[in-house]
């Protein structure tokens, strides 16, 4: 392949990123910036070959009408970038509005101008599992910029691999994890569906608290096992129908530390474990296990401290009748900065607003 050294070093770089990260999809963008800017082309998009349902979804898209496509969806056989998924062969096209194979409607939605298409397969041992297109070269793309994609597509082809079964992995990890927490939910007849409600509210308060995608996945998996240590707790206890005594309040505030204790050894659960241990904790320094203030509290606990009360009250118990959502509101409003941090329940009252 003929390429500069300053191309080499570009594609050195480009390799060691995609070797050296740990998080797949972050992989994939990365990947993809490096190779529109080492191609020199104008936009470019990685799509993965779901062979199952027929179809091509985006796994990354570099461009500036990114966002407008990235729910789009080909089937295979369908376009330019279908097709090539079916035949397995790269193709250049020179003039994307002249060619039987283009579908106009992606530049339609995004207003996108696509002059020119480098296409080509990206495979594994089991055939084609994605496809990568270059759009935008001036004047056209060459059997050069082919051979460049053609060195680099086995690397991009693995990480696309590995993305795929990194996305598998948290998926089956995180229905596990519902899966046992509904379980747990189930012993106690007036908590069941706790677990699901308070992971939307949770999730409904960090989108609106403008939490990254990555905190937010987190943030999921910290409201599903929140109360995973309630494992530990006698059923006596969890069941009762009367106001518990001093001795069984003590047992059920225990639950926090046996949930964390029970989820610590897991591998990147640090920020998870701050949500489970610490969401009985309350602003003015009255909660449990560590009578942790305000400040001190971490993020997760925080928002969860939030959705977790709202359900509480908000659901029969057998001491007590459930509020009504507007008394439960007030609840929150009358302890924002006492019990609860206030810009928690902010964002939950403009997410029930919206």
């Amino acid at each position: 392949m003929n390429t500069s050294p300053d191309n080499l070093k570009e594609i050195l770089h480009l390799l060691s990123r995609i070797y050296s990260s740990l998080e797949p999809e972050e992989v994939l963008n990365q990947s993809l910036k490096g190779i529109v800017s080492l191609v020199g082309c104008e936009a470019g998009s990685i799509w993965e070959v779901n062979w199952k349902e027929g179809k091509l979804f985006f796994r990354a898209i570099v461009g500036r009408s990114a966002e407008l496509l990235k729910g789009k969806t080909l089937n295979i056989g369908e376009g330019i970038a279908g097709t090539v998924a079916l035949s397995q062969r790269p193709v250049i096209i020179e003039e994307a509005k002249n060619s039987p194979l283009w579908n106009p409607s992606f530049d339609e939605l995004s207003k996108f101008h696509t002059v020119n298409l480098l296409t080509f397969p990206l495979k594994s041992r089991e055939g084609v599992i994605g496809v990568i297109q270059l759009i935008n070269k001036s004047p056209r793309f060459s059997s050069q910029d082919l051979e460049l994609v053609d060195a680099i597509s086995g690397p991009v082809a693995m990480a696309l691999e590995n993305a795929k079964l990194y996305f598998f992995q948290k998926k089956l990890f995180k229905e596990t994890a519902l899966a046992l927490a509904t379980a747990i939910d189930k012993r106690d007849p007036y908590t069941g569906g706790h677990t699901r409600r308070v992971l939307h509210y949770s999730r409904a308060i960090g989108e609106n608290l403008g939490l990254s995608a990555k905190e937010l996945e987190l943030l999921e998996l910290s409201a599903i096992l929140h109360d995973i240590g309630k494992i530990g707790i006698p059923d006596q206890i969890l069941r009762k129908s009367s106001p518990l005594n001093p001795q069984e309040r003590l047992l059920i505030e225990r639950h926090p530390v046996i949930g964390a204790e029970i989820v610590e050894g897991i591998p990147g659960t640090e920020k998870i474990l701050e949500g489970i241990k610490f969401h009985h904790e309350r602003c003015d320094g009255s909660g449990y296990p560590e009578g942790l203030s305000c400040h001190e509290i971490p993020l997760f606990a925080r928002i969860i401290a939030v959705a977790d009360v709202f359900d509480a009250l908000t659901t029969d118990r057998p001491y007590r009748k459930a509020l009504s959502e507007e008394e439960a509101l007030d609840h929150l409003r009358e302890n924002s900065g006492v019990k609860f941090w206030p810009e928690a329940v902010k964002a939950f009252l403009r997410w029930l607003k919206d």
